[in-house]
């Protein structure tokens, strides 16, 4: 059996625990459409255009462009989204034409798959192994890029054996009984282009640069975020863009949840493994081009090739606990094992007594009567509807509260806004979303994962594996049932304390921890009255009471702040090796818990006099992106007395929003005693 080796960027991905990031990786996609008349005809979108980043029309052809940058999930909603709106916009007899191959000479139309790798994960390699290259970041950002890319172009046959789909060229006048069948029309290029792509070079930036005119035949390429490709070489590789890819007619949206999860599962392969040589990819594209050319039928001759690649990032995904390892492992193997299942041969098969053309005519009129439903609202669906018309930004914040944001205001079912806290609270009250709203203000939250049952916790456990973690309750203020592993749990261990929340038909979340105090911040009227560390339930040793003593003692001397032992308390005890009959030394602490959930017997030490004013500037800043007036802020801060740098946003991470916290955790707390916030706020109206 092939074992996956790591290369040094894999081993220190895999050493530092960065594995969850090759999980994070950011998409987009632009899908280049034909419109063809219900008679095969070239038809026109009468859509009116403005500078529009999300559609594109020329020449009978419309291009739809996701949002930037979406999670796999999240750019298959925003495709169903888009795809509603122009079905809809193109008026009646106007269709979109399924396939990769148009029907008019000089369109390109198979879709711009972009993929990013997360910064962070980047930084975190720079700055803990490789800053000592003496290279700059910027450099070993593109290093990375081009190892990637010259990986994806070694295997471009791959992707074209696993999703060609187009078996003519229409626009060339091939058709059935005159030309032979392909694999992949639109990838078989001539000896010309594949001269031209042979002459590209992939060693390194400098050199693609140099040796690239601006197009790129293999239809693998770096870019970024800039109008002339020569503000690369100053810019660096934002992102790589895959073209090779056909279009799957028979799904709605031409791309596939199977294209994208194949192609992640590629990139942290490529990202993590040996180079691919330079000298090899010549040889690479004469693959590519007999792949394209030939029979869907016949089985390929590189087939033996492709099952042990395949085998090698199934392995991969299997060691690095990829969440959809079954279903793409099953996908992949029938259609590598079994030509008749590749795309292009099931065409051919389902196109029955009729023409291949007349299939797709027929084809595009079923998917244009296929009901898209979004899930919206009618408000909330007008008013995505038209930002995508007319290049408006927007959001789809919680869709099944009908919540979007357009532009730079949140609305719910169309007319609803968040002049007051109601709507917000909606927000603040799905951790998951808060946290996403606020990371595009540029601050820093801890990766999460959602669980509502066994199999999806089983398919996320390989990613928290080995890892420090929490669990709270996914919506709404977390409660007893909390719990925090400052030591990574086992399996069971995890989703026992999972299985105690989602038992009372809520979701569970599941944190990773990072070091740092937990911090929460109380706001009225936008101004800070208190910032309080939060410190779990414990009690100190006299060395003659029992743990459960000194518990008594503490609920009778503080009736609004019980300790209760229940599950997660004595997990932590039991960590520590003690129980409830355990007398502990005089002076010594055991804590009864690891988190500061509220209502768990949780201590609070005031710091609003201590905590490094930055902090304050930075906590009202996330105040305003989340527009809490009034409420609280709960982040983490690993040192509060050194100065907040910009450089270094991982200083303040957020954690949640609430709109109406307890004012007793910032009354009485431990030193001053009692504070009088409620005084604080009667004096301020």
């Amino acid at each position: 059996m092939r074992i996956v080796k790591f290369d040094e960027i894999g081993n220190v991905i895999e050493k530092e625990k960065m594995t969850g990031a090759l999980f994070n990786i950011a998409w987009k996609v632009s899908r280049p459409r034909q419109v063809v008349r219900r008679d095969g005809s070239l038809g026109n979108a009468e859509l009116e255009q403005k500078d529009n980043p999300y559609l594109k029309v020329s020449k009978g052809v419309v291009e739809l462009t996701t949002r930037s940058w979406l999670s796999a999930s999240k750019l298959f909603f925003d495709m169903k989204l888009q795809e509603h709106t122009l079905r809809k916009a193109i008026g009646d007899d106007a269709y979109l034409w399924p396939f990769s191959c148009g029907i008019k000479k000089d369109s390109k139309l198979d879709p711009k798959i972009l993929l990013r790798f997360p910064e962070g994960l980047f930084k975190e390699l720079y700055e803990s192994e490789f800053k000592r290259s003496k290279i700059s970041y910027m450099t070993f950002r593109n290093q990375v890029y081009m190892k990637v890319l010259r990986g994806f172009v070694s295997k471009r046959w791959f992707l074209e054996y696993l999703f060609g789909a187009t078996p003519y060229d229409f626009a060339a006048g091939e058709v059935e009984g005159k030309s032979s069948p392909k694999r992949s029309a639109s990838n078989n290029i001539n000896p010309v282009v594949q001269k031209q792509a042979d002459n590209l070079n992939y060693l390194s930036l400098k050199k693609y640069l140099e040796t690239s005119d601006r197009t790129n035949p293999d239809g693998i390429m770096p870019n970024g975020n800039y109008a002339d490709l020569n503000e690369m070489k100053d810019q660096g590789i934002h992102y790589l863009q895959i073209e090779t890819v056909d279009y799957d007619p028979r799904s709605i949206l031409g791309v596939t949840p199977l294209m994208i999860s194949t192609l992640e599962l590629m990139a942290g392969y490529f990202l993590m493994t040996e180079n691919v040589d330079e000298s090899i990819l010549n040889d690479s594209r004469s693959f590519s081009l007999n792949v394209a050319k030939e029979s869907p039928y016949a089985k390929s001759d590189v087939v033996t090739k492709a099952r042990l690649f395949m085998q090698d990032i199934l392995r991969f995904g299997e060691k690095l606990g990829f969440s959809k390892m079954q279903s793409v492992s099953d996908a992949l193997k029938i259609r590598i094992e079994e030509p008749e299942n590749t795309p292009a041969a099931k065409l051919i098969r389902l196109q029955g007594n009729q023409s291949l053309f007349d299939y797709g005519i027929n084809l595009m009129q079923k998917n244009q009567n296929e009901v898209l439903d979004t899930g919206f609202d009618d408000g909330s669906a007008r008013l995505i509807e038209e930002s995508i018309l007319n290049g408006i930004s927007y959001q789809p914040v919680i869709p099944e509260a009908n919540i979007v944001q357009i532009g730079s205001k949140m609305i719910k079912s169309g007319i609803q806004t968040s002049s007051d806290s109601a709507l917000m609270k909606e927000i603040w009250d799905k951790k998951s979303v808060a946290k996403q709203f606020v990371e595009q203000f540029g601050f820093t939250v801890l990766s999460d994962y959602i669980v509502g049952n066994r199999r999806k916790f089983d398919e996320i456990f390989p990613r928290v594996k080995g890892m420090a973690v929490s669990v709270k309750n996914a919506e709404g203020p977390s409660d007893e049932k909390a719990s925090l592993f400052r030591l990574a749990p086992t399996k069971e261990e995890l989703w026992d304390a999972v299985s105690r929340i989602i038992r009372d038909g809520k979701k569970a979340m599941i944190e990773l921890v990072v070091p740092g105090s937990v911090y929460r911040a109380l706001f009225f009227q936008d101004r800070i009255l208190s910032v309080i560390e939060r410190l779990p339930a414990g009690v100190v040793g006299d060395g003659r009471r029992t743990i459960k003593q000194l518990i008594d003692s503490k609920n009778l001397s503080d009736k609004t702040n019980q300790i209760i032992i229940g599950p997660s308390e004595k997990e932590t005890m039991d960590v520590q090796g003690v129980t409830l009959e355990t007398i502990p030394g005089r002076g010594n602490e055991v804590l009864l818990r690891y988190d500061a959930t509220s209502g768990t017997g949780n201590r609070s030490l005031e710091v609003l006099d201590e905590i490094d004013s930055s902090y304050l500037d930075e906590l009202c800043r996330l105040a305003k992106a989340l527009r809490l007036h009034d409420g609280a802020l709960d982040i983490v801060i690993p040192n509060i007395y050194q100065r907040y740098d910009a450089d270094h946003p991982e200083a303040l991470i957020f954690l949640s929003a609430h709109a109406t916290p307890k004012l007793s955790m910032h009354e009485n707390v431990l030193l001053i005693g009692n504070q009088n916030i409620a005084k604080k706020i009667v004096m301020m109206q």
